[in-house]
């Protein structure tokens, strides 16, 4: 019977579980490849690490570095991510930096996504972070 982390048929030889897997039991069973947002950095796992805040990985990850930035936040692989300010936004996973609003848009929240079209025939500047600052263009009241 192999032991909790190692798998193989009852009789037969044991092997560590590889890294980004786990077996949580003993037995013949075979291991389980660690989920999205998790991780495992070693063999002969027993259960995964849970990701750093604001983070996912894919299924299997063997590296904490797998752990990247969740759309609407920004930071470096691995560590804590943080929500993009209000009047910025990330569109995808991944460490790149958040990008402020343009011309024309607002985003009145933190971790976003994307930004809000002003209404017709109003203009705001980059980085507006509320409707307000959506004013009329010239020409128009």
């Amino acid at each position: 019977i192999c032991e909790i982390g190692h798998e193989g048929a009852d009789g037969s030889v044991c092997r560590a579980c590889a890294a980004g897997s786990f077996k949580a039991v003993n037995g013949s069973g075979s291991c389980t490849a660690c989920g999205v947002g998790e991780y495992l950095n070693e063999t002969g796992g027993s259960a995964c690490v849970s990701c750093p805040a604001h983070t996912v990985s894919v299924i299997g990850s063997d590296s904490i570095e797998h752990c990247i930035c969740e759309i609407g936040h920004e930071g470096a692989d691995g560590s804590v991510c943080r929500a993009c300010a209000a009047g910025s936004f990330k569109a995808v996973n991944g460490s790149g930096s958040c990008t402020a609003c343009g011309v024309g848009e607002y985003l009145n929240e933190t971790g976003g996504s994307a930004c809000v079209s002003c209404p017709a025939h109003t203009v705001s500047v980059i980085g507006s972070d509320s409707i307000e600052h959506c004013i009329c263009e010239i020409g128009h009241e």
